[in-house]
């Protein structure tokens, strides 16, 4: 069983570390603290060249790469059952459609994204803009972009909501949708998580994220059968950090363990 491991980095200190480690991909961000916000385009463009040399000089894997979170603003407070934090204006829909153009042809191999309804359903509308962005993008530059829904499915009333979205993302051209199975841990969310597994059929991969820990990865595989694993690998406060350390919140050892524990499985 190959499980992939996915790790959220917001400099490109952060990348190497992810890279050298063996994760398969990082989610490009900034502003981790509050969930994540979509990164500057320059950013985004060192990020993906440095992608290219590490793989070119096998410090990577293979296919290492860079997906980009969009995400126009964040609160301070807990999404979980609060769909309002993923209720967008028009002219929040069009800066994240630009910004989903602007990291494709950056470099991004992925954009990461998703909208909701008050009534904490997919906003399908908005998705589709911004999703067509991308592509539109992805095709100027004679390739292809992976399409990712993120957590914002944890705000959604229930698991019946969830396993709907990935119905409907499916039929929408995704790829792949991030999820703690609406709980504030993903091992916590093991049994929503294997629900919107049975409902993607094996045709779009379900990532489980959101408070994973190294040594959860065999227990929270095992419970949801998810072949995706994301976390953030990021240095505790107050810990130790090494005089030759990166200079970047992103834990070797931490990103390493994950690693480890995914390769076990």
């Amino acid at each position: 069983m190959t499980v992939r491991v996915e790790i959220a980095v917001q400099d490109e200190a952060g990348l190497e570390v992810a890279a050298r480690a063996g994760a398969h991909r990082i989610e490009l961000c900034v502003d981790l603290d509050r969930g994540g916000l979509t990164p500057p385009v320059d950013l985004v463009e060192r990020c993906a060249r440095r992608a290219s040399a590490l793989v070119a000089a096998q410090e990577a894997r293979p296919h290492f790469d860079v997906h980009v979170l969009i995400r126009s603003r964040a609160g301070q407070d807990d999404f979980l059952g609060r769909p309002e934090e993923f209720v967008y204006s028009d002219e929040e829909i069009a800066l994240m459609a630009r910004q989903a153009s602007e990291v494709v042809a950056a470099g991004a191999a992925g954009v990461v994204f998703a909208a909701l309804t008050p009534e904490g359903r997919l906003d399908l509308p908005a998705i589709e803009q911004v999703r067509d962005a991308a592509l539109e993008a992805a095709q100027s530059a004679m390739r292809s972009v992976t399409l990712t829904a993120h957590r914002a499915l944890d705000a959604m009333p229930s698991v019946e909501h969830r396993t709907e979205a990935v119905t409907t993302l499916l039929g929408a051209g995704f790829h792949r949708v991030l999820s703690s199975g609406g709980a504030a841990r993903a091992l916590d969310g093991a049994a929503d998580l294997a629900r919107m597994v049975e409902a993607s059929e094996a045709l779009l991969d379900v990532c489980a994220g959101g408070g994973v820990r190294p040594a959860d990865i065999e227990d929270l595989v095992r419970r949801s059968a998810v072949t995706d694993v994301h976390l953030s690998a990021r240095r505790r406060p107050g810990s130790l950090v090494e005089p030759d350390a990166p200079d970047t919140t992103t834990d070797p050892a931490i990103a390493a363990a994950a690693v480890d524990a995914a390769g076990a499985l």
